[in-house]
């Protein structure tokens, strides 16, 4: 009897754990697709209008900007962001990306050149600054995107 008890109990202990295993299993599983579905939902691309926004308030942020700048600067950032989506949804078949990547330089190029004409000397060197901090804070850290074919440059 004795033995019988004892072995009853082992096959109760062996059943409550492989219980609590699968209820962990469970669980872990369960939570790891919600977190892969919050992380596809932030990263959503931004319209054109949030983009400008965004850049636009941190320059008023960090440069003082004054509102009739902030509105200049936002006028600017959304012609930008919004050429850019034209030529990006233009390329989007084509494998060659040389084009399109001369196009979205001569975009930036320009935008920065009319920014810099609505900023003050001071507000510019303050932005140049801040932008070359910005790079080297980045510079370290893994960009989760497809290789560069040259080797380790990465795109985003």
């Amino acid at each position: 009897m004795n033995k019988r008890n004892f072995l009853e109990r082992s096959i109760a202990k062996f059943n409550l754990l492989s219980l609590m295993l699968l209820l962990a299993a469970l669980l872990f599983s369960v939570s790891s697709t919600f977190s892969q579905q919050d992380n596809g939902e932030k990263k959503q691309r931004k319209t054109p209008e949030e983009r400008a926004q965004k850049r636009a308030d941190k320059m008023k942020e960090k440069l003082s900007l004054t509102d009739d700048q902030h509105k200049q600067v936002y006028d600017i950032m959304l012609s930008q962001a919004n050429e850019m989506k034209a030529v990006w949804e233009s390329s989007k078949d084509v494998k060659d990306k040389t084009a399109m990547k001369e196009k979205m330089k001569a975009i930036r190029e320009s935008g920065k050149t009319q920014i810099n004409s609505v900023l003050s000397a001071d507000q510019q060197k303050i932005w140049e600054t801040h932008k070359k901090e910005m790079k080297e804070k980045h510079k370290g850290k893994k960009h989760k995107g497809k290789k560069h074919k040259s080797g380790n440059k990465e795109l985003k």
